[in-house]
């Protein structure tokens, strides 16, 4: 890593001007540390698809299987929200496939404090459970199930986000970094 882009995942607070690409170039363990510095964003904002990308996972080996669990459907394009009351709401996430984009993997979204360990600040939660499940979605559906990402501004139409997922505590303890930009693009209701 480039000693700027060290002193700002080191001194960064949300008020600096951090880059998507700032993100992209720093390691694993900065961005963690990064996230647990920022806030959460206002919920009304978290409104529209947002380009989603996978950040650096620690390891080769991390970022295979993560690009993998993402990408299974289709490439993974964006993440969408979309208020349904003052502190909550749905979302789904976008793959382009071979029969164009593909929306789904459902979630429900709300504010509330982080689930992260020794983290207290609020965070923009994305809940999987109650829309994927085994008689849903076979074992893909079971896995989405286990599924919880939150997330935090970083700048103007810039997030941070922090997934896990797994059956076991050590597969959920592992944390999947990703970024998310925008809104690009307006919600598309379910069906629509």
């Amino acid at each position: 890593m480039s000693e700027p882009a060290r002193e700002i995942s080191q001194n960064a607070s949300p008020s600096q001007a951090i880059t998507s690409l700032d993100l992209r170039m720093m390691p694993r363990d900065e961005v963690v540390a990064l996230y647990h510095r920022l806030e959460a964003p206002p919920f009304e904002e978290m409104h529209g698809e947002f380009a989603a990308s996978l950040l650096d996972q620690g390891t080769a080996r991390g970022f295979l299987l993560s690009a993998f669990a993402v990408n299974m459907t289709g490439r993974w394009l964006c993440k969408a929200f979309e208020p349904t009351g003052p502190t909550d709401g749905h979302g789904y996430n976008s793959f382009m496939t071979p029969r164009g984009v593909r929306r789904g993997t459902r979630m429900r979204t709300h504010l509330g404090p982080s689930k992260l360990p020794n983290d207290t600040g609020d965070a923009f939660h994305l809940e999987y459970s109650h829309f994927n499940d085994l008689k849903r979605g076979g074992p893909a559906g079971a896995y989405l199930r286990t599924m919880f990402d939150e997330v935090r501004k970083v700048g103007p139409g810039l997030y941070l986000g922090i997934g896990r997922v797994g059956f076991t505590e050590k597969a959920r303890s592992d944390l999947h970094p990703f970024i998310l930009e925008g809104p690009v693009a307006p919600f598309v209701s379910p069906g629509g």
